[in-house]
């Protein structure tokens, strides 16, 4: 937990600095050239600060450390200076900010000159391989004599060192990225804040020179192991030098309260609407009791494996995940009911969001208009006077209030949906022993069924069907002499290939002679 709280001061100090260092800036040098500007630069980069004291820095990382605890030496970084003014400089230089940086940092310019309405390069690398492990936020200061014309946020980092397994982020599944203090760390994943439960998984491919005895995870931390304990074994496959675990970590139920907690101490970066963690809490052990084939190794008993050992403690593993804002889940939607001038939709919870907001169109793709806010204790929402055998179209997405801001998860795909068509006017008369049936056509009739009953006591049933909502009239088959006839009509819409049939008609009685 000493290293959590260690990595907790390096982030709140990465936030803190730079509205310090920018007030600096405005005391300190009153010759600096606002023309002057970074067209472009090699290497990392980030926001540091926060509004309105935001500010771009750029940054440069080893790639990692030898196990001669030398430094991997990243490629040469440059930066484009551009000069927009109309003033000349022929006498640069280009120097750290503070005087304690200068032996870590090689700064060279490609030309003394930055004349007006032209660039200069500047290629920046660390000055020596054994640059001792750090994490340093200074400045690069381009001078034009004694007066500092720019001044150049800047940051840069080392990596610890590392003992005879060859810990190294290159071991792990997921995608690069930049965390300030860490340099590039591998990303396992996003957690979604909103849920009470997620599982990343992660790959660990043993490079080192010992068997992997186990994976450990610290109690006090948000995770624990896919079977609920706090240590791993692995296969016995995978624990062989080369060989390959897949670790599934889940996330503990109360992640929600711990990340608020988090999020109050400053221990957290928050960029581009999400939240990034650094994962110090995996461990491994490794089983110094054996060599890389397996092999007993003399003297050493199997209960000494110390391990992985940086600096006397057990290493922590430079991973990274990020804790999304916004409600990841899928929201899935259907029509629950329709009637003539309302509609029922209806979708899944999604667990620990705030609440839901409902959208309409008459289009699929596009035109939806906001409806309604729900709480998150509602999954469904009645959209009331609409008219009748119209087609409609939802959609649905839920958000989350997190620390005093609103962020919105992804839309629900569109559902198409419709009102039930309205009831028919219908006209019967009798031609002969045959009826001759019409109605009025119906706005949004996908078709129309006809029904006839003998006598007042018998049974409707069905004697055509149209598919069309365009046929509005209908010629009976021969009937009886001397009978009663009612006659039923009633239009329907078809929504997803079902049917939605509208109120009947009115019945129309006619005798037969």
């Amino acid at each position: 937990m000493k290293i959590k709280r260690l990595i907790t001061v390096l982030l709140t100090a990465c936030f803190i600095i730079p509205q310090i260092s920018e007030v600096k800036a405005a005391e300190t040098y009153p010759n600096l050239d606002e023309k002057i500007t970074v067209k472009s630069y090699s290497g990392e980069k980030y926001k540091a600060g926060e509004a309105p004291n935001e500010e771009e820095c750029y940054a440069l990382s080893s790639k990692g450390r030898n196990l001669d605890q030398t430094i991997v030496m990243p490629s040469d970084k440059v930066m484009v200076l551009e000069n927009s003014g109309n003033q000349n400089y022929t006498d640069l230089r280009a120097v750290l900010e503070e005087d304690s940086c200068t032996n870590d940092i090689d700064l060279v310019l490609s030309s003394k000159q930055l004349r007006a309405q032209s660039t200069v390069s500047l290629k920046i690398n660390f000055a020596d391989k054994k640059t001792e492990p750090c994490l340093n936020r200074t400045a690069i200061l381009l001078k034009e004599g004694n007066d500092v014309v720019k001044r150049i946020p800047f940051s840069y980092d080392t990596a610890g060192y590392r003992d005879e397994h060859d810990i190294s982020v290159s071991q792990w599944s997921g995608e690069y990225a930049y965390f300030f203090g860490f340099g590039t760390v591998k990303s396992i994943g996003t957690i979604d804040y909103c849920q009470s439960k997620k599982t990343l998984r992660v790959t660990y491919k043993n490079a080192g020179t010992a068997p992997v005895l186990k994976f450990t995870l610290d109690p006090n931390g948000y995770f624990t192991f896919s079977n609920g304990k706090y240590e791993y074994y692995g296969s016995s496959s995978g624990n062989k030098v080369g060989g390959t675990n897949t670790l599934n970590l889940t996330a503990k139920s109360n992640l929600k309260r711990d990340f608020a907690d988090a999020a109050t101490t400053g221990s957290f970066d928050i960029k581009n609407k999400r939240i990034a963690f650094m994962l110090s809490e995996l461990l491994i052990v490794y089983n110094d009791a054996y060599d890389a084939n397996g092999n007993p190794v003399p003297g050493v008993t199997l209960d000494s494996h110390g391990g992985c050992i940086e600096g006397g403690q057990i290493s922590t593993i430079p991973l990274s995940y990020n804790v999304s804002l916004k409600p990841l889940g899928t929201i899935k939607t259907k029509m629950s009911s329709s009637k003539t001038s309302s509609i029922k939709v209806s979708w899944n919870k999604l667990n620990g969001v705030s609440g839901y907001r409902i959208y309409r169109s008459t289009k699929k793709n596009s035109g939806y208009k906001y409806l309604k806010q729900l709480s998150s204790k509602t999954a469904s929402y009645t959209n009331k006077k609409l008219k009748s055998g119209k087609t409609y179209y939802y959609k649905v997405r839920a958000y989350s209030d997190v620390f005093g801001d609103r962020y919105y998860g992804s839309y629900s795909a569109s559902l198409k949906s419709g009102t039930r068509p309205a009831k028919p006017r219908v006209t019967v008369k009798r031609s002969g022993r045959r009826l001759k049936i019409k109605y009025k056509k119906i706005s949004g009739a996908s078709g129309y069924r006809i029904y006839i009953r003998t006598g007042k006591k018998g049974k409707y049933k069905r004697v055509k069907q149209y598919t069309s909502g365009k046929k509005v009239s209908y010629k009976s088959k021969k009937l009886k002499r001397k009978k009663t006839y009612y006659v039923k009509v009633r239009a329907y819409k078809t929504i997803n290939g079902k049917k939605y049939f509208g109120s009947y008609s009115k019945a129309k009685k006619v005798k037969i002679k």
